[in-house]
């Protein structure tokens, strides 16, 4: 099966909004959206994020990018990601515009809990493709066929925990909702020698 890295800061269309950073309301512990880390009972009722004036969109996508390497979609997306059985938290905020108005209170942070070791190893290093490929921590790293045998249908990598990579299956499903501002890219694989006891890829803390 395909694996495809998740593009969370698309600004193709700049007629659609963006977000900065993280709502404020959460600014000391936002990095375990960024980690995997789950929020619990730290996630406050009534959270907004206000659209960005630096990028000045206006426009409502499927998926809104943002800089804070967080996965934000809007309900029709989050209830695709919610029929995986991934350990998960779907998030939701209210969007608030340039006018500091409601615009939506209908998008979620998905976060994907813990971490999975999926990226191939050639001694003791991670292996890099020489072309093509999805981007993992800003290098061209190589999926482990082997590791995938396990893999779920969303994971955090577990060296870059920042990036979300969804299988085939999950793109197909999303795909049929035909979403604005989603944009996919597959990332290589390989298999690790025969003569290397496998990792099992496993979902961790």
């Amino acid at each position: 099966m395909n694996y495809f890295i998740v593009d969370r800061a698309p600004t193709v269309e700049k007629s659609f909004c963006m977000l900065e950073g993280g709502p404020r309301s959460i600014a000391q512990v936002r990095y375990r959206l960024i980690r995997g880390k789950p929020m619990g009972s730290d996630y406050p009722q009534g959270v907004t994020w206000r659209m960005s004036d630096r990028y000045g969109g206006i426009r409502l996508p499927s998926l809104i990018g943002n800089t804070g390497n967080m996965l934000v979609v809007d309900r029709a997306l989050m209830e695709v990601f919610a029929r995986v059985e991934v350990p998960m938290e779907r998030l939701p905020f209210a969007l608030v515009n340039h006018k500091d108005r409601v615009a939506s209170q209908d998008y979620f942070i998905i976060n994907p809990l813990g971490t999975f070791d999926c990226l191939l190893k050639r001694d003791g290093q991670l292996a890099q493709a020489h072309s093509g490929g999805g981007l993992l921590g800003g290098y061209k790293y190589v999926l482990d066929s082997r590791k995938l045998k396990s893999a779920p249908e969303v994971f955090r990598v577990l060296e870059t925990p920042e990036e979300i990579v969804i299988s085939h299956r999950l793109a197909d499903a999303l795909k049929t909702l035909n979403p604005t501002n989603v944009y996919l890219f597959e990332l290589d694989q390989a298999s690790s020698p025969v003569t290397e006891e496998p990792e099992e890829g496993t979902v961790g803390s």
